[in-house]
């Protein structure tokens, strides 16, 4: 793990290299289990020899849906973002993707919305099988209606990349920009910029909202990557390497 300062905020360089194999990842980062299990991992790695692995149980019989693997950055040193601007990057290895109307995610930043009591969260994941793979999507939602009592509207907002996949079985670069101030988001897979998955206040539709229903952003108190699903769902995992958060983009690595 490497830091250093970058325009007034805290960089996140790791590689998981300086934890023991079958421990959680270390400080800063904490672990969100359910149904899940998250750990450095020396089976498969993008460079060196480790890498955290997240991976899910299968839904069985009337086990809960829901599932969780994530590890996240909340609080100093990242924490409270500059200006409500961020960068991130990773490099990740997906075994498997959903072939059913699974929403997942695998990149989120949360917290809560300016002046309110409730929470909003910028996800990228995906949702859709299409023709290749499970389509990219990037989703908005504001989970504390589902709490009790409710607070907050209920909005559960998307935007679908264009039949474009998640990259399974291999090592991938993904790259994401959350501006809170301007209520938008931008994903880069492998250096391209995914320009379907470019949010600027608005997506193309809403569960529960009009599709004009602007994504008000969080105040960012928690930056999380790994594995999230809310529906039946076989067991996943995914394996992430050089994470980089930080306020400027980095680009993707040099393959080893």
């Amino acid at each position: 793990l490497d830091r250093f300062e970058g325009m007034g905020m805290t960089v996140i360089c790791d590689d998981f290299e300086a934890v023991a194999a079958g421990q959680a990842p270390a400080a800063p980062w904490t672990v969100s289990q359910t149904n899940a299990t998250v750990a450095v991992d020396n089976t498969r790695a993008f460079r060196g020899t480790q890498s955290v692995k997240s991976s899910t149980v299968p839904t069985v019989g009337g086990m809960p849906t829901y599932k969780r693997g994530l590890i996240g950055l909340a609080g100093a040193p990242v924490i409270p973002l500059p200006e409500q601007r961020v960068y991130g990057r990773m490099m990740f290895y997906l075994e498997s993707s959903p072939s059913t109307n699974v929403h997942w995610t695998f990149i989120d930043g949360t917290g809560l919305v300016a002046g309110q009591d409730y929470t909003s969260t910028y996800r990228y994941g995906g949702q859709l099988p299409v023709a290749g793979g499970n389509q990219l999507m990037a989703n908005y939602d504001t989970t504390d209606y589902y709490a009790t009592p409710s607070r907050g509207p209920q909005t559960d907002c998307y935007r679908h990349a264009n039949a474009i996949v998640v990259p399974v079985g291999k090592w991938s670069c993904a790259e994401w920009f959350f501006d809170g101030q301007a209520n938008q988001m931008r994903f880069w897979l492998d250096g391209t910029e995914l320009t379907d998955l470019q949010i600027n206040q608005t997506g193309t539709g809403c569960v529960a909202q009009p599709a004009t229903y602007v994504w008000q952003a969080p105040v960012f108190s928690r930056i999380n990557v790994g594995w999230e699903s809310y529906q039946a769902d076989d067991a996943r995992s995914i394996w992430i390497d050089d994470v980089v958060i930080s306020p400027t983009q980095v680009g993707c690595p040099a393959a080893p």
